[in-house]
């Protein structure tokens, strides 16, 4: 069903209120058309760069997937300790006590899982995701805007960081929109080869790292990131996903500076899609 221009005007309106005033931008399009149903702060989502953090690792699990370098039967114990270099990204997951497969690594953001099978992609083929599915390049959602880039890595330790998505790159929210949309595309056509992606993201929202996201009235599809800032000590945090879950209309992405996914931009994000699906 698509939104009346009149609910699109009501929806900046609805997000504006759902974000108080936070920096940062919140974005809703439809699924089919790419429509901008409502948005806040639409410059800063199409200019402002940033690490993507964990919403990232799905386009890392379609590049181990797709290269055939993982299968989605292949499972690792999550170590929880985890430094590359000098950042130390241990796992904040509740400790499940089982191996993780590719969809609950996905639904617990599980660092150790991602920076470890990252390393059986090569650099070309991180940066090949990357560029396949629009982070350097624009949206095409507004006329002006920025794009983001990708270094590509020299060293294991830059794979790994790039794997999570805390290496040398940078997209802005409309970038991250725009992938996210292209996920809920490939769920409109029941594509069997991204099945662990669209099962990782709903069970992300189910019980894992985005449960705040989740709302009773519908299903949801999405992930958390909290990516880390060159300017101090905080974090950036973000959320993108799509509803209803099987059959996808909207695509949602909420960009917060200075916050974490799970804790400050999922509720969020939860709000906006309950302000939808009451529309």
């Amino acid at each position: 069903m698509l939104c009346s221009s009149g609910f699109a005007a009501d929806l900046d309106l609805v997000l504006a209120r759902i974000m108080k005033g936070r920096p940062g931008a919140a974005v809703v399009i439809n699924v089919d058309s790419s429509q901008i149903l409502g948005a806040y702060r639409l410059d800063v989502a199409a200019r402002r760069l940033a690490r993507p953090g964990s919403t990232f690792k799905p386009f890392t699990l379609i590049a181990l997937l797709e290269s055939g370098k993982l299968k989605p039967t292949d499972t690792l114990t999550c170590r929880r300790n985890l430094h590359v270099g000098a950042h130390d990204l241990s796992c904040s997951h509740p400790q499940t006590g089982q191996p993780f497969d590719a969809v609950t690594a996905l639904a617990y953001s599980c660092n150790d899982f991602f920076a470890t099978m990252g390393k059986r992609l090569t650099a070309q083929d991180i940066q090949r995701a990357f560029d396949q599915y629009g982070f350097a390049s624009a949206s095409g959602l507004i006329k002006s805007e920025a794009v983001g880039f990708i270094q590509l890595a020299e060293s294991d330790e830059e794979q790994q960081l790039q794997a999570i998505g805390e290496g040398n790159m940078r997209v802005t929210p409309l970038e991250m929109l725009a992938a996210y949309r292209k996920i809920a595309q490939q769920r409109i056509a029941n594509n069997d080869a991204f099945e662990p992606i669209f099962r990782g993201l709903e069970a992300s929202t189910n019980y894992g790292m985005a449960r705040l996201a989740s709302i009773k009235e519908m299903k949801i599809a999405g992930k958390t990131g909290t990516a880390r800032t060159d300017g101090g000590h905080w974090t950036n945090a973000w959320f993108a996903g799509y509803a209803p879950a099987d059959k996808p209309q909207i695509a949602i992405v909420v960009f917060l500076e200075k916050g974490t996914g799970p804790g400050d931009a999922a509720p969020l994000a939860a709000e906006i899609f309950k302000a939808w699906q009451q529309r």
